[in-house]
C-alpha cells in the first residue's frame, strides 16, 4: 500500500500534475477557441471583392477575394445584415456583360454592397462599360456608337439590399435594372456618368419596387432618363439627387425623373435635373423634360427640388393629388406644366426666365393643359422677356365641348416684361379672386 510518506511530497506532485495537465491543456484550447470565435464573429457576415480576385476567391478576406462577378454568392454568404466589400482602388472593374443578383436580406437586415478602400473605409468603387465616350454630338455617330450594357439585373430575390459607394462610367440602360417585383432597396453615395439611364425598370417584366430609397447620387450625361419607376412603385423617398442630362441628344428623348404606371407615395427632396435636349425642325415640338409624371401617378411630393435648361418642361407632372413647395424652374421652355385635376398645388415654388430653346412651343412659366385644375400659393414668376405667358391654360378641344383648365392664383408676385395669362376655350385664371378675361385661340 502506497502512503504519502511512501510516495514522498515529489511523487506525489508529479501524479497530480499527470491528472490535471491533460485538463489545463484543454481549458487552454477552449479559450483560444473561445478567442478566435470573438474575432470571427465579426467577420463572419462579411465578403470581399477585388477587381482581378485572389487566393481561393472565397471573398473571406482580401487576400482571397472573390470577383464582381461573384456578387451575387458572395451576398448569399454575408447573409441578412451582412456586408459585401467591393475594393475601391487603382484598378477599375470593367464590364461588358450585365450581372444577375437574386439574393439579399431580410426586412430590417439589408445586405449592404459597398465601396471601400484596403482599410475598409467608404470610398467609390469605380464600375466602366463600354458605351462610347465622349457621348456623340450628330445623328450619324448616334447610330453607330456602342450603346453598352446594363450593369446590376435585379432579379427575384434581390431584396433588402442596400448599395453605396460606387461610381459607374459609360454604361448602358440601367446601372441597376429591375427586372422583378422587389422591396427595400436603397442606394446611395453613388456618382455614375455617361449612362443611357442610371435606374431602370423593365418594361417586359414585373418590376414594383416597394419602399426604394435614392440618396446622394450624382448623374452627368445621360440620353434617357436618371431614374425610371414604373407599375405599383411605392413608398419612395429620392434625396437630393443631382442629374444632368449634358445635352445628350438623338435618343428620342431625355427625361430626368420618369415616372409611370401607378407609382404613388414619393418624396422628392433637394434634387436637381437639367439641360435634357430633344433637337429637331423649326416646325416640330422639341420633347425633353427635367421632371415627369405621367397620368395614373398619385401622391407625389416635391420638395425643394430645381429643375433647367430643358427644352420642353422643367416640372412636366401628370398626377393627381400632387404638391411642389419651394422648387424653382430655370431655363426651360416651360418652367412648370402641371395637368393634374384634383389637388395639385404649387407652393412657395419660383420660375424665372423660360426660354424658347427651338420648335414650336412658347415659353411660359406656367401652364395647366387638358382640365387641369392647379392652385399657386406665395410663389414667384421672373423674367425680362416679352414673348412669356405667365399663366397659361391649354383647353383640349379633341374633344366637344372643349375641356378647359383652372389656374387659382393666391399670394404671388410677378415681375414679367410679358402677357399675363392666356385664357383659352372654358378655362379660368384667377387672381386673388379676379377672373383674368379670355383670349381664345
Amino acid at each position: 500500500m502506497l502512503t504519502k510518506r511512501a510516495l514522498g511530497w515529489g511523487a506525489l506532485s508529479t501524479v497530480a500534475a499527470s491528472l490535471w495537465l491533460p485538463s489545463l491543456v484543454q481549458r487552454s484550447a477552449d479559450a483560444d477557441e473561445r478567442l478566435r470565435d470573438r474575432e470571427r464573429k465579426p467577420f463572419a457576415g462579411r465578403r470581399h471583392i477585388s477587381p482581378m480576385g485572389s487566393g481561393n476567391r472565397s471573398g473571406t478576406d482580401w487576400h482571397n477575394a472573390a470577383t464582381l462577378l461573384d456578387i451575387n454568392e458572395m451576398i448569399r454568404l454575408a447573409g441578412p445584415d451582412g456586408t459585401v466589400h467591393i475594393l475601391a482602388g487603382p484598378d477599375p472593374y470593367p464590364i461588358a456583360e450585365p450581372i444577375a443578383i437574386s439574393r439579399g436580406g431580410v426586412s430590417g437586415k439589408p445586405v449592404k454592397v459597398m465601396g471601400v478602400d484596403s482599410a475598409g473605409a467608404p470610398a467609390k468603387a469605380r464600375i466602366i462599360g463600354t458605351r462610347t465616350s465622349p457621348y456623340p454630338t450628330t445623328r450619324e455617330d448616334f447610330a453607330a456608337m456602342n450603346k453598352g450594357s446594363d450593369v446590376f439585373r435585379l432579379w427575384a430575390g434581390a431584396d433588402h439590399l442596400h448599395f453605396s459607394f460606387l461610381e459607374f462610367q459609360n454604361i448602358g440602360n440601367g446601372a441597376f435594372l429591375v427586372q422583378a417585383n422587389l422591396a427595400g432597396l436603397t442606394l446611395e453615395d453613388i456618382i455614375a456618368a455617361n449612362v443611357t439611364r442610371f435606374f431602370e425598370r423593365d418594361p417586359d417584366k414585373m418590376c414594383t419596387v416597394t419602399d426604394l430609397k435614392i440618396r446622394r447620387v450624382s448623374v452627368d450625361g445621360f440620353s434617357k432618363s436618371a431614374i425610371r419607376l414604373d407599375q405599383n412603385t411605392s413608398n419612395v423617398v429620392i434625396e437630393d439627387v443631382r442629374a444632368d442630362s449634358m445635352r445628350q441628344d438623338f435618343d428620342n428623348f431625355a427625361e430626368g425623373v420618369d415616372l409611370s404606371g401607378n407609382v404613388h407615395d414619393v418624396i422628392f427632396r433637394r434634387c436637381v435635373m437639367r439641360n435634357s435636349q430633344q433637337t429637331l425642325g423649326p416646325d416640330d415640338f422639341w420633347n425633353g423634360d427635367g421632371f415627369t409624371t405621367e397620368l395614373g401617378t398619385h401622391n407625389i411630393l416635391f420638395e425643394d427640388c430645381v429643375a433647367s435648361g430643358n427644352t420642353d418642361a422643367g416640372f412636366d407632372l401628370k398626377s393627381n393629388n400632387l404638391t411642389l413647395l419651394r422648387c424653382r424652374s430655370d431655363g426651360n421652355t416651360a418652367n412648370f406644366k402641371l395637368w393634374g385635376k384634383k389637388k395639385v398645388v404649387m407652393q412657395e415654388c419660383v420660375s424665372e426666365n423660360p426660354i424658347q430653346h427651338g420648335g414650336t412651343q412658347r415659353p411660359v412659366h406656367l401652364t395647366a393643359p387638358w382640365g387641369a385644375n392647379v392652385l399657386v400659393k406665395n410663389c414667384r414668376f421672373t423674367d425680362q422677356n416679352r414673348g412669356v405667358t405667365v399663366y397659361h391654360t391649354d383647353a383640349n378641344d379633341a374633344v366637344k365641348p372643349p375641356v378647359g383648365s383652372t389656374i387659382t392664383v393666391t399670394g404671388s408676385r410677378v415681375s414679367s416684361t410679358g402677357k399675363l395669362s392666356f385664357v383659352d376655350l372654358n378655362s379660368k385664371v384667377l387672381i386673388e379672386g379676379v377672373e383674368q378675361p379670355f383670349d381664345g385661340r
